[in-house]
């Protein structure tokens, strides 16, 4: 492990969260004052007005929102294509729905599926060439899954979507700042799938910020190789 890469695992491990440090994770959410927060910058100038415009991304983008509740109904395969489309290559590995620093996509799809059709209970791994699905293991029920996400939540999801990094691909192109840029990959991945579901008269989704990260890697597979949880997406309808 080269200097970098030190560095990187430093940063890693003290925002790492799991069951020994969530509490404290918990308690500083619940001492945010929210009535606080600056949302952008002031200048004493006014701003100069620009034309209103709505294109089509805007449309989607404007339909945008959280949402924590779902019902018990069933993802279709149909729907699942839809919502993991937004990862494929459309043309070519190199070439996907969004960017990534030097093409080296360090971010890998797994589907952790709780109620969809032909796949229920099982963890999936989503290929970006072939527009597919892999079965890797079984797949944790929701009520056990739900004590690692941190997170209150109405109703049962069909899926836990979780963006998992593996640093080590850019880092090995562009040092230490290769971390910064695997992690932007994933942020950029999450807002291709966001306007998705935003499009989706039926689906709806919220970010998972508070997975324990060890124990994620474990439940998917990778808990022995130089993976990292990124972030996860609840989606249901």
């Amino acid at each position: 492990m080269d200097e970098h890469e030190t560095l990187f695992e430093k940063f890693w491990e003290t925002s790492n969260l799991d069951r020994f440090n969530v509490q404290k994770f918990s308690q500083k959410l619940n001492a945010y004052d929210s009535d606080d927060k600056e949302l952008f910058l002031e200048y004493p100038a006014a701003p100069v007005p620009l034309p209103s415009t709505l294109s089509q991304i805007n449309k989607i983008a404007k339909k945008r929102k959280s949402d924590r509740s779902f019902s018990d109904k069933q993802l279709s395969i149909k729907e699942l294509g839809i919502l993991l489309s937004s990862f494929y290559g459309w043309n070519g590995l190199e070439h996907r729905g969004y960017p990534s620093a030097g093409a080296t996509y360090a971010t890998e799809i797994f589907c952790i599926a709780f109620n969809v059709e032909a796949f229920s209970g099982k963890v999936l791994y989503y290929d970006p060439e072939k527009h597919g699905v892999v079965i890797t293991v079984g797949a944790p029920s929701w009520d056990k899954a739900s004590k690692s996400l941190n997170m209150s939540i109405e109703g049962t999801p069909n899926m836990l979507i979780v963006f998992v990094t593996f640093p080590r691909r850019a880092i090995s192109k562009y040092g230490e700042r290769g971390g910064r840029f695997a992690l932007l990959e994933a942020g950029a991945a999450m807002q291709q799938l966001s306007l998705q579901v935003a499009e989706s008269s039926k689906m709806k989704g919220v970010i998972v910020g508070g997975m324990h990260d060890k124990e994620w890697l474990r439940t998917i597979g990778l808990s022995h190789t130089d993976a990292r949880i990124a972030i996860g997406y609840l989606v249901g309808q």
